[in-house]
């Protein structure tokens, strides 16, 4: 492929594209193939991580609280971002979004930093209140100690990508994040059993999968390959521009924030009632769980890109279609995958584990999770709608609902009664109410756009945003 070429295969979509599906496609995929990539890395990491022990699959178990909450706040400054750069840009406001997207890249680097330090600083405090054990502890501070060093990269990564995808080009986010994913899995065999590393093989190699992919988003935007022109001069730390990120990132990154607090609680409870086993045996569920959230996730990130450009654009007719093609895609993927974990339990505990006690376990554990899963598409889509109009208090009230004031409570009251059955009780009703209240919002949001959208048909509208577009 020649230079031009490869320039034209990497250039953002057109978001004026009148034909929708087609465009949510094209957004969505990569953004799917990109996070579903994600995913399947750490399941495998988990696989080889597995092959040393059972003490060393606990020990990232409980360091993976400390890292959603990294992740948490580069995903608050992402999902904020790229609605502010979205709607800037189906505004007709180029300069704004560029402003935008430069100063969050900026902000992101010291503020790496100072969660760096403090990680380090609080690393036993933190795993022991994330449920470490004395058998499991001195492990994960060793390995925490290690991914502490890859905390500014994480948060620079995660807002590179959301940037890309806010401007239409989940393309190149795809491809960089299949090459970071794939190097990682290449590095992890070598440095976990060739090199001797163990389990800080697999910092070691992670950590080196983040500068590749860094790497291929500093010549993204030194080289302009997209429409953004994202550069330091244009850093701008005004209250106008950091408030519509901050009032729509916030909520995003509360809820990441809860949910490292209630995996905290999860695992202290799974290990009070069945030990390292326990803790084992849930962390292989939630993999399997964030495994089939990741390509909603990613489909519903394409998506947002449309949805934040029409409502910039003042285009309720293509907010209401595009939500609705997200609708059917996301959830027909939630039923397959749901039912599917919970009849292939077994199987799919097998892989992680031959030990038959975390086995059943993590067998129990798939039932609980993935049966109300099968209406997490409805939940994520009304989250990227409300976003997208920039209702960020309705948006934070679905966001923190199922890992915030449902399963903390119930964490905190069902297991006093009923043991670990306790815990998978509130594996199951907490996200099942979620759901239920999720889709009673989003029949009334859908119901407020079709009354505010004009009376035209879809066609209509297609040929009237080709004429726009030309």
């Amino acid at each position: 492929m020649t230079a031009k070429r490869k320039r034209a295969y990497f250039a953002p979509d057109d978001l004026y594209d009148p034909a929708l599906t087609r465009l949510i496609f094209r957004l969505g995929m990569p953004a799917v193939a990109g996070l579903s990539i994600n995913a399947v890395h750490h399941t495998i990491n988990m696989v080889f991580v597995g092959m040393i022990g059972s003490h060393e699959i606990a020990a990232i178990t409980v360091v993976l609280p400390i890292l959603m909450m990294v992740g948490a706040i580069g995903e608050g400054l992402g999902v904020g971002g790229a609605t502010a750069v979205g709607r800037a840009l189906g505004a007709g406001d180029p300069q704004r979004a560029n402003i935008t997207a430069s100063t969050l890249v900026i902000l992101a680097i010291p503020l790496g930093l100072v969660l760096t330090v403090a990680i380090l600083l609080f690393k036993r405090e933190l795993l022991t209140l994330f449920g470490a054990s004395e058998a499991i502890l001195p492990l994960a501070e060793h390995y925490l100690a290690i991914v502490a060093f890859s905390v500014t990269l994480t948060v620079l990564q995660i807002l590179s990508d959301f940037i890309a995808i806010s401007e239409g080009n989940t393309r190149f986010s795809m491809w960089t994040l299949m090459g970071c994913f794939a190097l990682n899995i290449v590095l992890d065999p070598i440095m976990i059993f060739w090199f001797g590393f163990g389990l800080a093989g697999a910092a070691v190699a992670t950590i080196l999968s983040q500068i590749a992919a860094l790497g291929a988003y500093l010549i993204y935007f030194c080289k302009r390959i997209g429409t953004l022109h994202v550069a330091a001069r244009f850093a701008a730390f005004r209250t106008d521009i950091l408030k519509p990120v901050l009032f729509i990132g916030l909520p995003t990154t509360l809820t990441s924030m809860l949910s490292s607090i209630s995996f905290a609680a999860l695992f202290t409870f799974a290990g009070f009632y069945r030990g390292d086993s326990g803790i084992a045996g849930v962390g292989i569920a939630m993999r399997v769980l964030t495994l089939g959230m990741l390509p909603i996730i990613g489909l519903a990130l394409g998506g947002q890109a449309v949805l934040s450009f029409a409502w910039g654009a003042k285009n309720p007719v293509r907010l209401l279609a595009a939500s609705g093609t997200l609708l059917k895609l996301t959830s027909g993927f939630a039923i397959i995958y749901g039912l599917g974990a919970v009849l292939l339990r077994y199987p799919i505990a097998a892989v992680f584990t031959s030990d038959a006690e975390i086995a059943d376990i993590a067998a129990l554990t798939l039932v609980a999770t993935h049966v109300p899963f099968i209406l997490f598409g409805a939940r994520q889509i009304l989250l990227v709608l409300l976003q997208a109009q920039g209702r960020a208090r309705l948006a934070g009230l679905i966001s923190v609902a199922q890992n915030g004031y449902l399963l903390l409570p119930l964490l905190f009251t069902l297991p006093h009664w009923f043991a670990f059955d306790g815990v998978l009780a509130s594996l199951f009703l907490a996200p099942a109410v979620t759901a239920f209240m999720s889709l009673a919002i989003l029949f009334v949001v859908l119901r407020q756009l079709r009354s505010h959208s004009p009376s035209i048909p879809i066609t209509n509208f297609n040929n009237t945003v080709s004429e726009r577009a030309s």
